[in-house]
C-alpha cells in the first residue's frame, strides 16, 4: 500500500507541472493534440473493458466502432467549437450527467455485465465528446479557467483520499466503491472550497464574481465525485480494478480524468451562463 501511495505522488508530482506549461505555454494544435490522445487512450481503456474481446475474436465489431464514433464525435466537437454551438453539445452532456446522477444515487446490486449494449457505447461517445469539447473550449475562452478547473478537480480528489484515508469511518456508496468515505467527500468539498476562495482573494476578485466561482467550484466538486463513481461503476460491471496501467501508482489515464468526464461540461456552461469565466 505504501509504495503504491509512493508510486501515485511522484506520478502526480512529475505530471501536474507538465499539465500547467501545457495549458499556459502551448497553442492550441498542441493543446488539441494532448486532448486527442487523452480522449483516444480513454476511448481504448472502456472499449477493453466493455467492448473488445480478442484480437482474432470476429466479434469485435463493436469495439471498431466505437474507436471510429469517438473519432467522429471529436470532429463534430470541432466544427461546434468553430461555429460557436458547442453549448448544445455541452448542454446535452450536461442532462446526461443529471440522469447519471440519479441512476447512481439509486444503484442497490451491481451484476456483471457480459455483453454491453449499444446504449452504453452511444453514452461513452458524448461523454467523450464532450469531455473534448469542454476542455478544448475552456482553453480557447480562459486557459487560466482550465488550468483553475483541472487544479480544483485535483485538490479534490487528493482531500478526499487523504482525508478519507486517515479520517473517514463512514462508507460511502460502499457497493460503488468500497474505499469513498463520507468524511472524505465532505473533506474534498471543504478543502477545495476553501482554496477557490483564497484564490478569489489573491485575484482581488468583486464579491459577485467570488459568489459565482465559488458556486462553480462546488458543483465542480460535487460533479467530479459522480464522474469518479461513473467510472468505478463500469469497472464494477465489467469485473475490472483498474481501467489500465499506463500511470504508476493510478492505474490508466480514464482513472485521472473520470472526475473531469462530469466536472469539465458543468465548470463549462455554469460559468459561461453565469460569465464567470476567469
Amino acid at each position: 500500500m505504501q509504495g503504491n501511495l509512493k508510486k501515485r505522488i511522484i506520478t502526480a508530482l512529475l505530471i501536474y507541472p507538465l499539465i500547467v506549461f501545457c495549458i499556459l505555454h502551448s497553442n492550441e494544435l498542441v493543446v488539441r493534440m494532448i486532448l486527442n490522445i487523452i480522449i483516444f487512450l480513454s476511448a481504448f481503456e472502456i472499449s477493453k473493458m466493455c467492448f473488445y474481446n480478442n484480437l482474432h475474436d470476429g466479434s469485435n465489431k463493436k469495439h471498431y466502432l466505437f474507436i471510429v464514433l469517438v473519432f467522429l464525435s471529436i470532429l463534430a466537437s470541432n466544427i461546434l467549437i468553430k461555429y460557436n454551438l458547442w453549448q448544445y453539445l455541452i448542454i446535452t452532456s450536461c442532462l446526461l450527467w443529471f440522469f447519471i446522477t440519479i441512476y447512481i444515487m439509486n444503484v442497490k446490486k451491481i451484476n456483471l455485465i457480459n455483453k454491453f449494449s449499444f446504449t452504453y457505447m452511444f453514452i461513452y461517445i458524448l461523454i467523450l465528446g464532450s469531455l473534448y469539447c469542454s476542455l478544448y473550449t475552456l482553453f480557447l475562452l480562459s486557459p487560466q479557467a482550465l488550468l483553475f478547473l483541472v487544479s480544483l478537480v485535483c485538490i479534490s480528489d487528493i482531500s478526499a483520499f487523504f482525508i478519507g484515508k486517515y479520517f473517514g469511518k463512514n462508507s460511502f456508496f460502499n457497493i460503488i466503491s468500497p474505499n469513498k468515505t463520507r468524511e472524505g467527500f465532505y473533506g474534498s468539498i471543504l478543502v477545495g472550497s476553501f482554496l477557490a476562495f483564497l484564490y478569489c482573494v489573491y485575484q482581488n476578485f468583486d464579491l459577485i464574481l467570488t459568489i459565482k466561482i465559488l458556486f462553480s467550484s462546488i458543483l465542480v466538486i460535487l460533479m467530479s465525485a459522480i464522474g469518479d463513481l461513473s467510472v468505478s461503476l463500469i469497472k464494477r460491471y465489467s469485473g475490472n480494478k483498474d481501467t489500465g496501467n499506463i500511470l504508476p501508482g493510478h492505474g490508466g489515464i480514464l482513472d485521472r480524468v473520470d472526475s473531469l468526464l462530469s466536472a469539465a461540461p458543468v465548470f463549462l456552461i455554469i460559468s459561461y451562463f453565469l460569465s464567470a469565466i476567469i
